[in-house]
């Protein structure tokens, strides 16, 4: 069947389509940010379905599904587990994940990724009516029908809510899920602060130097004099990441200061970093997905842009400040490749940083 785009008076409701039939929920992206900015769309849909949904999401984030409501049926798209696995042990786990899958005998798809693995699962699922999002364009194929194209001037959130719009009527304002069940780690979080020499007793504020891209990265020597400068000021200051490029990172911020830091990088799972975000007196990050947690955690939270759009990719909120330096963009900057050395970012100056810190937490 040709993809048919989705206009104001072709919605799922006039072609007789409806959330009350076995349906699919996919959400396998493995970008965190994107993860937490679709869930309150996810949960909306989920709960509309009546206990008829199957959600399917990465299984690197089950401790976030765990910890919001309306979720429904859950199955985990095994990535980790297929990153190590031997050919004969991967035939098994894609076997049994489809297995799982096609048993919810689904007759509708809602694909809230539409990239990589997830347009991959979409075609393979054999399920019958197939939506996806209208930025999905090389999947051409995969869907029966996809979202309407609202362009990329509002924030990622609302592309999600054009399922609620379509299918509900419902157009809801930009939100995180609520993440519920931190407070009950608390103890947990006490004994894993003492063990890496944090004091759980007094104030500490996170940071991330890390980013999945090399154009959102402010300077690791401008971190490392904001660290010694809120150390200064009797904060525990804390590193926060995962994996081999944030370990790089805060090794440079590391050698760089000259006060006493944490660095907890790789030390935390998601839940952990929860509960460690929640009761920070603050986050410090580029964008990118902590940027996103602490701020679905309801934590104060500094994000330092560069070349992308907080328009469209800043925190959601009224408890985050987008920090960034308001110089005129190259016309032909593509972020990845700028005439100028994405001065956006790398000019931002330490002591703009502290004014922002000092008006609103210190």
């Amino acid at each position: 069947m040709a993809e048919r785009p989705m206009t104001q008076s072709n919605t799922f409701a006039t072609i007789g389509l409806s959330l009350q039939e076995p349906l699919v929920v996919l959400m396998t992206t493995k970008h965190l940010g994107n993860l937490l900015v679709s869930l309150h769309c996810v949960q909306v849909i989920v709960r509309a379905s009546q206990g008829q949904s199957l959600l399917v999401v990465d299984e690197s984030y089950r401790d976030i599904i765990e910890s919001i409501t309306d979720t429904g049926k859950v199955l985990y798209y095994p990535r980790q587990q297929l990153k190590t696995a031997s050919l004969t042990s991967k035939a098994r786990l894609l076997y049994h994940f489809y297995q799982q899958l096609r048993r919810h005998q689904a007759t509708l798809l809602l694909d809230f990724d539409g990239q990589g693995q997830a347009s991959t699962i979409t075609q393979l699922s054999g399920i019958k009516e197939r939506i996806g999002p209208a930025d999905a364009h090389r999947c051409k194929g995969v869907y029966t029908q996809q979202l309407a194209d609202i362009g990329r001037l509002s924030h990622r959130f609302n592309d999600y809510a054009q399922y609620l719009l379509s299918f509900l009527g419902e157009k809801p304002q930009p939100q995180y899920p609520q993440l519920n069940d931190q407070p009950r780690h608390s103890h947990e979080l006490k004994a894993l602060l003492s063990k890496h020499g944090i004091d759980p007793t007094r104030p500490y504020v996170c940071l991330h130097v890390g980013a999945t891209k090399a154009y959102k990265l402010w300077p690791a020597e401008h971190y490392a004099v904001i660290a010694d400068w809120l150390a200064d000021r009797g904060l525990q200051v804390i590193l926060i990441g995962a994996e081999a490029d944030d370990a790089n990172l805060i090794g440079e911020v590391s050698a760089k200061c000259q006060h006493q830091h944490h660095n907890l990088c790789d030390q935390l799972n998601i839940r952990q970093l929860m509960s460690l975000l929640q009761q920070a007196r603050f986050f410090l990050g580029n964008d990118s997905g902590p940027m996103h947690l602490a701020a679905a955690t309801g934590t104060r939270v500094y994000a330092i842009f560069g070349p992308t759009d907080e328009v469209r990719w800043g925190p959601l909120g009224s408890n985050a400040t987008v920090i960034r330096n308001p110089v005129a963009c190259e016309s032909s900057c593509s972020r990845k490749l700028c005439p100028v050395n994405h001065r956006c970012i790398n000019t931002l100056s330490v002591e703009q940083v502290k004014a922002v810190l000092q008006q609103h937490s210190l």
